[in-house]
């Protein structure tokens, strides 16, 4: 149900010192659809939303809200023209429960004088959270949450308010499939409402499944804008990176070589019966479902999780440990799916982010060797093509890809025998993805042995040699990964023998 235009942007600019970080851009939104906002990171979407958010000033343009101009200087004016905001930084207080974190910023219902009225405040909460068919525990501190709960809880805050546009930066990005179709199942109701929805992420397949309109931004600027009917993720990507992207996936250039790490009926609390043989050189793909155990197939491997019964061999030696730094100190290295609470201290410098896991080699007696350190680090930085213009500076001031390359850049520096990735690209936009994918295919190369856990059945099959599929915990079946479609795959994710 379009209702017309709601919102119209005209030659807005933002200029930080030394980047024109938006160009004259002009975009509209109108109520009744979902509008994709695309483009890699960099390309100007974050600026955009913080200046409609009124975190950021404008420095030109024009604002008009149902075709009357207005102004955007402050969190109160967003609020006031209906704009409610999910943020990619979910920005939760941690020490405060759900309730208090979903009404943040807005005026708690109240008994006589400033006493707040609990009681109406969880009524309200549990209204918002039944209209978004979620189930949290309300009155828990959020740090004690999974991160879909965290992130069903910023959801919901975007609720508290009656909106009329609804931006949502990479709202999915946290959530299971089950949460994942609830949030879809949220917008196309806002739609039915006459309600907007902006959906901004990196997950194409998403963009093309859900809106409307699509507007794709490169080097802050406007580059495309079409009705998601006229486009492809082909097309999409030529657009976000101004050229056409031949092949998705790198090239193999190195062989499979030795037998490294052998794992015979491993089972545990979560895992049953899991065998295969890794081999130097190889890629191999776990292919299931979420949930299946594939996430704790690489925690057991890595010492986060005990094992029962079975036996590993790692180069022929036996091999059980006890914790990761066990499981580091023989080689074996995981990349963990939330790489900004697991891989990283987003408070520390890249430099010490890249060296954390090496510091005997950057130390002598117990002291750092800054200089020895900072050599390490740019060496390593520069071997996954890092792109930072200064190591001092904290990792978390980096962008999702560059954040992932300073994840890697710490595992090369250890030389893995085994490294094992968790949703590697996961939050990565297009053109890092292939860089990072050529990182992986160069590791490969030179003879490490990979294990690859994603959701993006594409990521499995364009970079794995061999697939081992998982469902409910146990192993249902290895592949070589020749001619496997889509269709396949998911067939082998059931259990089940493509006929």
């Amino acid at each position: 149900m379009n209702t017309g235009e709601v919102l119209r942007i005209e030659g807005l600019k933002k200029q930080y010192p030394g980047v024109q970080a938006l160009k004259d851009v002009d975009i509209s939104f109108s109520g009744g659809e979902v509008h994709g906002l695309v483009g890699e990171n960099g390309a100007g979407k974050s600026t955009l939303i913080k200046i409609l958010a009124g975190i950021v000033k404008a420095d030109e343009g024009v604002f008009r809200f149902d075709g009357k101009e207005s102004t955007i200087s402050s969190s109160k004016d967003a609020t006031r023209h209906g704009l409610s905001f999910i943020h990619q930084e979910l920005n939760l207080v941690n020490y405060f429960n759900a309730m208090e974190n979903i009404f943040l910023g807005h005026t708690y219902p109240r008994h006589y004088g400033p006493l707040v009225d609990w009681k109406k405040l969880r009524e309200q909460t549990r209204t918002i959270c039944d209209s978004l068919s979620i189930d949290l525990p309300l009155e828990k501190p959020v740090s004690h949450l999974s991160a879909v709960q965290r992130a069903m809880v910023a959801i919901a805050r975007a609720f508290a308010v009656n909106g009329r546009i609804y931006f949502m930066d990479e709202p999915a990005t946290a959530l299971t499939d089950v949460e994942k179709e609830k949030l879809f199942n949220v917008i196309q109701s806002l739609k039915e409402q006459g309600k907007t929805v902006v959906y901004v992420t990196h997950n194409l397949d998403d963009i093309l499944r859900i809106t409307d309109r699509i507007t794709v931004m490169r080097d802050g600027q406007v580059v495309k804008h079409s009705r998601t009917s006229t486009m492809t993720k082909d097309s999409l990507i030529s657009a976000m990176i101004g050229k056409n992207l031949a092949s998705a996936f790198p090239p193999k250039t190195g062989t499979i070589g030795k037998p490294l790490m052998s794992v015979e009926n491993l089972s545990n609390s979560l895992l049953r019966d899991i065998s295969f043989t890794l081999h130097s050189g190889e890629i191999l793909g776990i292919g299931g479902l979420v949930g299946s155990g594939r996430t704790e197939l690489l925690e057991t491997l890595f010492g986060v999780r005990s094992v029962t019964t079975g036996t590993i061999l790692l180069d022929g030696t036996p091999y059980r440990p006890g914790s990761p730094g066990e499981a580091i100190s023989s080689g074996v290295v995981l990349v963990p799916e939330e790489r900004r609470k697991g891989g990283l201290v987003l408070s520390r410098s890249i430099n010490e982010n890249i060296t954390l896991m090496s510091l005997p080699e950057v130390s002598r007696f117990g002291f750092l060797r800054h200089t020895h350190l900072r050599r390490k680090a740019l060496e390593a930085g520069r071997s996954v093509r890092l792109k930072a213009s200064d190591y001092e500076h904290h990792v978390d001031t980096l962008s999702g890809g560059n954040q992932q390359k300073v994840v890697f850049a710490k595992t090369v520096m250890r030389i893995p025998k085994v490294l094992m990735l968790d949703e590697p690209s996961k939050g990565v936009d297009v053109g890092a993805r292939f860089e990072i994918y050529s990182i992986i295919r160069d590791l490969a190369s030179h003879g490490a042995a990979i294990i690859v856990v994603s959701s993006d059945f594409n990521e499995v099959l364009g970079l794995a040699d061999r697939i081992l599929f998982i469902r409910e915990g146990g192993m249902t079946s290895i592949h070589d990964n020749e001619g496997i479609d889509q269709e396949q795959y998911l067939h082998y994710c059931y259990g089940r023998t493509h006929a």
